[in-house]
């Protein structure tokens, strides 16, 4: 990948620039800006970066048309806050939403079914869920009429280390 990056700028840098100048062309510095800013988007993986690397995109695009540099400038920030403002939050939200069978620990016991092994009031109780002993209260927010031993319950919630229940019907 560093390789083609590389290439691509020495094409921006020779190929951009005026006749007899020693200066890079303005296409080249935003080619570079990008890809530094895509090298950080590679050890931070928050998207921002990233998002910057897109809008240096844009300026370089903007550059090669002709674009005096503050069109470029502008295009670089508007690409760039736009992608950041509308585009990082639902590719977040998507990145980070866990499917229902990969939660682990605590967090996988809601919805999960077992069963009253003592008389499971709104104070306390024990039961077992997936095969091990849980202390076990009702959840208030749905019953509190107290279920009897061997009544099967499914868990609304994890309170600490106390399953909150209720009854299945």
């Amino acid at each position: 990948m560093w390789l083609f990056l590389d290439g691509w700028m020495r094409a921006f840098a020779v190929n951009l620039r005026e006749e007899g100048s020693e200066e890079m062309s303005a296409a080249a510095i935003w080619a570079i800006i990008a890809a530094v800013a895509l090298g950080i988007e590679i050890f931070t993986l928050d998207l921002t970066f990233g998002l910057i690397a897109v809008g240096a995109l844009a300026g370089a695009g903007v550059s090669l048309i002709g674009a005096p540099l503050w069109a470029s400038i502008v295009a670089a920030a508007a690409v760039s806050l736009a992608g950041i403002v509308f585009v990082r939050p639902v590719a977040l939200r998507h990145l980070r939403r866990m499917p229902k069978g990969a939660r682990t620990g605590v967090d996988a016991l809601p919805g999960v079914e077992g069963y009253a092994l003592t008389e499971i009031t709104e104070r306390d109780g024990r039961m077992k869920l997936r095969g091990e002993e849980w202390t076990a209260r009702l959840d208030p927010d749905i019953t509190l009429e107290p279920v009897g031993s061997g009544t099967k319950l499914v868990v609304t919630r994890i309170d600490g280390a106390t399953a909150l229940v209720h009854p299945i019907d």
